[in-house]
């Protein structure tokens, strides 16, 4: 309780701080509305173009402060996760405390600044493009899963994992510790191939090659599928973006289904091909082209970048976009992970073989953690820190 009482306490004297900010830049836009009014009623012409620079300065710098604060993160929802230890049972001989507590934070739902002149003249406001050179991968962790062909992976809520095996047609979940929890043995018809988290009970599973392609929407909690959808192709890699599931359709195009009534619609000129995996961000959409060795963006159904270099990448296979923006793409072909920036630019490769991921198939990234968790082919995976 004492930890508890002193991490609430940091955090509201940092929620303090950013509202005394606030408040204080509230009083600044008050005045320099006043001044406005005064210059339209009394100033002469000579006097409001002197006046409307300094006005302008004052907004400018009002407006940094602002972005400066969205920009730290200042404004990212908090929460407290409590962890318990998980030899409670041998309590009170061998366990020394009760568990921890950690601070995590997430961007904050509705926070977006745009200028009124940007929103006039419609243009994008794109994510700021930093280097990928410094970024690395850490090594954390090794996690059994139990796989003899892994083709999905993802973390819920309650930072649980969750593997396919294609092999096998079934799912496996493994607590946070990395023991194997439960397995959801899926029947003949269908097959595992990819995954997307719903919420922390509900995931969409795609089948890849099967005797009934399809979504499947699985209960975590009864471990059954509540819910088949009927797709027009092959599925293989899937996305959630918080509203729609989107789905790459073999030998068709990208498609998105509604949560709501389950009802499919396309995204024209987006032929996909076999194997083709699938990561959403910012409104974006970045997918696999395995066959020609190329990474498309999309952004409202249009082409933004192509990514295409087979000297570092080659059969790209799973895909997954960290909370900065940067692609980070598996390599089946060339053994390897290469991250490419926002708009496409730039890249850098990893290897992995130096931590025995030899065959790596799938990633994804653990935006509670600010993990990236990569899956070999075959019965193992790899957690690793992200470093800027």
């Amino acid at each position: 309780m004492k930890e508890l009482d002193k991490i609430e306490e940091e955090c509201c004297k940092k929620i303090e701080s950013i509202v005394s900010s606030l408040n204080n830049q509230i009083k600044e836009i008050i005045h320099c509305n006043q001044e406005i009014e005064s210059m339209k009623k009394y100033a002469s012409d000579i006097q409001v173009f002197l006046g409307k620079r300094e006005i302008l300065k004052n907004i400018a710098k009002n407006e940094h402060c602002i972005q400066s604060i969205v920009q730290k993160r200042n404004v990212d929802t908090v929460g407290l996760d409590c962890s318990i230890d998980a030899k409670i049972q041998d309590f009170p001989t061998n366990v020394k405390t009760m568990g921890f507590i950690m601070v995590n934070s997430r961007p904050s739902e509705g926070i977006k600044l745009v200028r009124k002149k940007d929103r006039q003249a419609q243009i994008l406001v794109t994510e700021e493009t930093r280097s990928v050179n410094n970024i690395q991968l850490n090594f954390r962790q090794k996690l059994k899963t139990a796989c003899v062909e892994t083709k999905g992976c993802c973390v819920t809520v309650n930072s649980g994992y969750i593997f396919t095996d294609y092999n096998d047609d079934k799912l496996v979940a493994l607590n946070s510790y990395g023991t194997t929890e439960y397995n959801i043995k899926l029947t003949d018809s269908y097959a595992s191939y990819n995954l997307a988290c719903i919420d922390n009970n509900t995931v969409a599973e795609t089948t890849g090659i099967a005797e009934k392609e399809c979504v499947l929407i699985i209960d975590l909690t009864t471990r059954k599928v509540k819910r088949f959808v009927e797709l027009p192709g092959t599925p293989f890699g899937i996305s959630f973006d918080g509203k729609s599931l989107i789905y790459c359709c073999s030998g068709n195009y990208l498609y998105m289904i509604s949560c709501l009534d389950f009802s499919c619609t396309n995204i024209q000129n987006t032929l996909m091909s076999p194997d083709s995996y699938i990561a959403t961000h910012g409104g974006k959409i970045f997918y696999t082209v395995p066959y020609d060795s190329k990474v498309s963006c999309l952004y409202n159904g249009k082409l933004v970048w192509e990514f295409k270099n087979e000297s570092v990448l080659k059969n790209p296979g799973g895909i997954a976009v960290d909370d900065k923006g940067n692609v980070f793409v598996v390599g089946i072909g060339s053994k390897n992970i290469v991250v490419i920036s926002t708009d496409g630019k730039q890249y850098k490769e990893i290897q992995t073989k130096k931590y025995g991921l030899t065959n790596p198939s799938t990633i994804f990234f653990d935006s509670i953690r600010k993990q990236m968790i990569v899956s070999n082919d075959d019965n193992f995976a790899h957690i690793y820190d992200i470093s800027y």
